[in-house]
């Protein structure tokens, strides 16, 4: 018989650790939240709260000139955010975390060669010896109209 899996909650009420970082991790969501809120809309969609610690926040940014302009803004958005976590803010800690978009596997459209040319390959590829060259040739002199 198998064992069914245990709900995510269960498993973080059994292990103290995975409840502290829980816990944690759902503060972080609210104060990002509340920063979002906060920030001025063109920092909104780049910017994220990465820690707080104590009396000060950390915050991610995807670009180093929007770090620099919210630097200039940091008392004001000190004290607004100290009123809206409850908590004294005094200073915040700003990051460049550029966005990092993996290149995919592009697939390029496979190559489609005119009949002449397949024939020109399949040609030369009579002519030399097996091998992986042979191989390569023949496999290119498929790819015709």
């Amino acid at each position: 018989m198998t064992k069914q899996p245990e709900r995510i909650s269960s498993v973080c009420h059994q292990n103290s650790m995975l409840h502290k970082l829980s816990v944690h991790t759902q503060l972080l969501e609210r104060f990002n939240y509340i920063l979002q809120k906060t920030l001025p809309t063109q920092f909104s969609g780049h910017c994220r709260l990465a820690n707080i610690d104590d009396t000060t926040l950390i915050i991610h940014t995807d670009n180093a000139s929007l770090a620099s302009l919210i630097r200039f803004q940091s008392p004001a958005i000190c004290k607004t955010l100290s009123t809206e976590f409850a908590r004294a803010i005094t200073n915040i800690e700003i990051k460049v975390r550029p966005v990092h978009n993996p290149i995919q596997n592009q697939h390029t459209t496979s190559i489609v060669l005119p009949d002449s040319a397949a024939s020109a390959l399949l040609q030369t590829a009579q002519t030399i010896d097996d091998g992986p060259l042979k191989t390569a040739l023949e496999k290119l002199a498929q790819r015709r109209n």
